[in-house]
């Protein structure tokens, strides 16, 4: 037994284990020190190659994003084994999902690795970034959105449970694609979108949980801007007025 008298008598196994995301934008690799219900992360590194840029008006991987992931994952898969993480969990997202040569790129990519790589679809997408809420902030109340620099998925969580969810194509990487690097454009993309979905109707009154890359560098420039005490993004608050007075200095 580990426990006596309510305090754990031995540390527990270390086992660490290797978590690889492979999106539009940004490849990453996490490294945890092991596989439970709150994992420690002892490594984290992520390295931007872009693949999804051009995706949606040329339908194929970026020429220049190929061979940086493929070379970024040789070297995770070289820092996985120096920290002795045997079980590898790779996974890629809207880029390698949508594009023509995705496939050959997945073959590729998994040589690289060392490992298998399970392409998600979107409904997968948001249920993961759903679980991971769920796993930090257990009594969540709202809306989870992923950005993602292909695709942005939205899915609704109440009681630990997860409800409908779904993927639309507003990813920065796309929306620079098909706008011609318009704003103005862009922001009509995103209306229309979001105006099509309806899911945001649900949010009224309730949390919407950021979670990508791009929240959370808005997160920081709000942190910096208010200078807040602490360097701790997770769960950092925004109140509405917040942060659209930030979108717009941004």
């Amino acid at each position: 037994m580990n426990w006596h008298k309510g305090f754990r008598t031995r540390p527990p196994k270390y086992r660490p284990v290797a978590v690889v995301d492979i999106g539009s934008n940004s490849v990453r690799l996490v490294v945890y020190d092991g596989l439970r219900r709150s994992p420690t992360p002892i490594f984290n590194e992520k390295i931007l190659c872009g693949l999804g840029r051009g995706v949606a008006t040329k339908g194929k991987l970026a020429d220049d994003g190929v061979p940086r992931a493929l070379a970024a994952l040789k070297r995770f898969r070289a820092l996985a084994r120096q920290m002795g993480a045997r079980d590898v969990y790779a996974v890629a997202t809207a880029a390698a999902r949508e594009a023509e040569n995705g496939d050959e790129f997945v073959a590729r990519a998994e040589k690289a690795l060392g490992a298998g790589i399970r392409v998600l679809t979107g409904k997968e997408e948001a249920r993961f970034a759903a679980l991971g809420v769920i796993s930090g902030i257990p009594n969540a109340d709202g809306l989870v959105g992923d950005l993602g620099g292909g695709s942005l998925e939205l899915i609704d969580i109440k009681d630990g449970k997860l409800r409908e969810g779904v993927t639309l194509p507003l990813g920065p990487l796309r929306l620079m694609d098909v706008s011609g690097g318009s704003i103005e454009k862009s922001k009509k993309i995103i209306d229309e979108t979001l105006a099509k979905s309806g899911i945001l109707a649900r949010l009224k009154g309730r949390t919407f949980y950021a979670v990508g890359g791009t929240w959370r560098n808005l997160a920081k420039l709000h942190m910096a801007q208010s200078h807040y005490p602490l360097h701790v993004l997770h769960s950092y608050r925004l109140t509405r007025a917040q942060a659209m007075s930030l979108s717009g200095l941004v």
